[in-house]
């Protein structure tokens, strides 16, 4: 189950992703995530990107194979590095977190255990790499995550830590093992603007440094703009949009994505320029025969209401939209 990543085999393939939810033992499932196909390759920064409820977080959890209770794999292939997510048995997954996959969740405060030190925590993920070398390794990266004091601050609890240190903490612990691909869920979202941009920086050059693949998860496109090299933008569990960051976000091709960026604050914009997205997204299980962001949309027609498939523009970029053309004419104006 096993393979060796090469340049033409990324390290993670996603193709249609299916993922949903059962409330109670007889009820009909819901759809959570319809259809998601991605991809990550060493040295690259993936962002995806949407609302709440769109299906980030879900499917990097399916990625890791760490899907909470009730929601389940219903469709699609997750090859991480060669192996089969979607058919592994519990000890590959075992072998998978850590090993293959690092996972960095939101809040680090609820992920690290208050009552380890937070050297003991990273030696533990480090074990599997090289248990006599566990606290050698935990205590190199913390240097490496900006420690001043590594070998001291190794006896350090996560209380003692401010927000910044404990989520680089998580980041340590997510790469003791030597993992070929990140999973960043959010990281940033309870960190100040300083901190952000050193975790930022941080993840920046751990893909410089290490040759590694990074899918990073988040809500904000400021923060994908600085990182990330290509964008997937998702909305109701569907990927609509894909393709280099510059052009996702200079020259957006689905108009959920003109939305968004329409949305956000610029340095010399106005309060009153800003365009908030009419409307709600659907709800869990709701009908959408057509394209999901189409109630919502100021370019639909009627066919829109009709199913529409994710379509290669070439250069990289894929738009799940009828009206592509259209969009890259607003964009500009």
């Amino acid at each position: 189950m096993h393979a060796e990543p090469t340049a033409e085999r990324p390290i993670l393939t996603v193709a249609d992703l299916r993922l949903v939810a059962v409330a109670k033992p007889g009820d009909a499932p819901v759809e959570l995530v319809a259809g998601t196909t991605l991809h990550a390759s060493r040295g690259e920064i993936v962002g995806v990107v949407g609302e709440s409820g769109s299906g980030k977080s879900l499917t990097l959890r399916a990625i890791a194979g760490l899907l909470p209770p009730g929601v389940h794999l219903a469709g699609g292939e997750i090859d991480v590095a060669g192996i089969d997510v979607a058919r592994a048995k519990a000890r590959d997954l075992r072998r998978l977190n850590g090993e293959t996959v690092g996972m960095v969740f939101q809040e680090p405060m609820s992920a690290l255990n208050p009552t380890m030190r937070i050297g003991a925590q990273i030696a533990e993920a480090a074990r599997a790499h090289s248990r006599a070398q566990a606290k050698n390794r935990a205590v190199d990266l913390l240097w490496r995550m900006g420690f001043k004091e590594p070998a001291r601050q190794y006896r350090l609890y996560p209380h003692e830590l401010s927000g910044g240190m404990r989520q680089r903490v998580m980041i340590a612990i997510a790469l003791a093992a030597d993992p070929p691909l990140l999973l960043c869920d959010e990281p940033t979202t309870a960190l100040d603007a300083t901190v952000t941009m050193r975790v930022l920086e941080l993840l920046g050059d751990l893909v410089r440094e290490l040759d590694i693949g990074i899918v990073f998860v988040t809500h904000d496109l400021g923060v994908a703009a600085r990182l990330c090299n290509r964008i997937v933008v998702m909305y109701a569990g569907r990927v609509v949009e894909e393709g280099p960051a510059d052009d996702v976000l200079r020259r957006p091709r689905h108009p959920y994505t003109l939305a968004l960026l329409r949305a956000v604050p610029t340095r010399d914009g106005r309060v009153e320029d800003l365009q908030a997205i009419p409307g709600a997204p659907p709800g869990s299980g709701e009908p959408l025969p057509g394209c999901p962001f189409a109630p919502r949309c100021a370019f639909a027609l009627p066919e829109c209401l009709e199913p529409v498939q994710l379509v290669d523009l070439g250069d990289g970029r894929m738009s799940a939209c009828r009206r592509h053309e259209l969009l890259a004419e607003a964009a500009r104006a």
